[in-house]
């Protein structure tokens, strides 16, 4: 699943290699798929998409926006989309959900696994689109201060039964952060996944805003997870430090077995004597 450093890496990738590449031709999903969100019908890509040049790309927490010159926008990321560049026709994939062939005749194709989305949108759609338009405050940016993050708490009602995962990946949520660096931000922070954000200390909230930080830009330089791809199909280089591999084996600090849940839609993996 795309997080916050494989948009970054993406994005930075595709703004490299494809701005000002000229779009030749556009197929919207030659398979089906259940869970491949668009904006629009196949032959309103084919007939936008074409002659248009790829622009800039960035990251907006775990999309990658990129634009479509002149007047639209292709955002791409959230979910599982396996985004590759190939320099020729010889390795192009059997079904996607997405293949932009360019007038130099090389290829971007987007294939989701599991789910994602391909959305296109005009300029003037994509700020008040009800998911393009959310943005946030980067966790790798100057903005997100301990000042910033501890705000975030004061937010929550007395009693609020919600649990710091919730907060993290959900409401009100660090922006690019899901399950997938969850696990390392708290590991990091010695905070248990289902402890309740209103009960997070003081020393807490600073070392979980520090755990933040240090995963996520540890992350972007090694260009993400070993379990997600870049745009030239190459394998992040940045190794959970708690992932499916790791449950029962022995905690890196103190040696207690990991333990493994089913929490909030997903699994959540702990070490029940460092994460309080």
């Amino acid at each position: 699943m795309i997080e916050f450093p494989e948009a970054a890496t993406i994005a930075l990738q595709m703004s490299t290699a494809l701005q000002g590449k000229q779009i030749k031709s556009a197929i919207r999903g030659n398979a089906p798929h259940r869970f491949a969100f668009y904006t629009r019908q196949p032959e309103e890509y084919a007939t936008i998409l074409r002659d248009k040049k790829v622009g800039e790309s960035v990251a907006n927490g775990s999309m990658i926006v990129t634009s479509i010159e002149p007047g639209h926008v292709l955002v791409l990321g959230e979910g599982g989309e396996r985004i590759l560049f190939h320099r020729n026709d010889k390795a192009l994939p059997q079904k996607h959900q997405l293949l932009l062939h360019f007038t130099d005749d090389t290829y971007l194709t987007v294939t989701v696994q599991g789910w994602g989305s391909l959305r296109l949108l005009e300029q003037s759609e994509a700020a008040t689109h009800p998911v393009v338009g959310k943005t946030g405050v980067s966790p790798l940016d100057k903005a997100f201060t301990l000042e910033y993050f501890r705000s975030l708490f004061e937010k929550l009602a007395e009693q609020d039964p919600r649990s710091i995962k919730f907060f993290i990946i959900s409401d009100p949520g660090i922006w690019g952060v899901g399950n997938g660096y969850l696990q390392d931000v708290l590991f990091r922070a010695g905070v248990h996944p289902k402890r309740r954000s209103i009960d997070v200390s003081h020393e807490e909230k600073t070392k979980l805003h520090r755990a933040i930080g240090e995963t996520l830009k540890r992350a972007v330089e090694l260009g993400g997870r070993d379990t997600e791809h870049d745009l030239f199909n190459k394998a992040g280089r940045y190794q959970r430090i708690l992932n499916s591999k790791k449950a029962g084996k022995p905690c890196p600090v103190c040696g207690t077995p990991i333990e493994k849940i089913q929490y909030l839609g997903g699994t959540s993996y702990f070490c029940p004597r460092c994460q309080t």
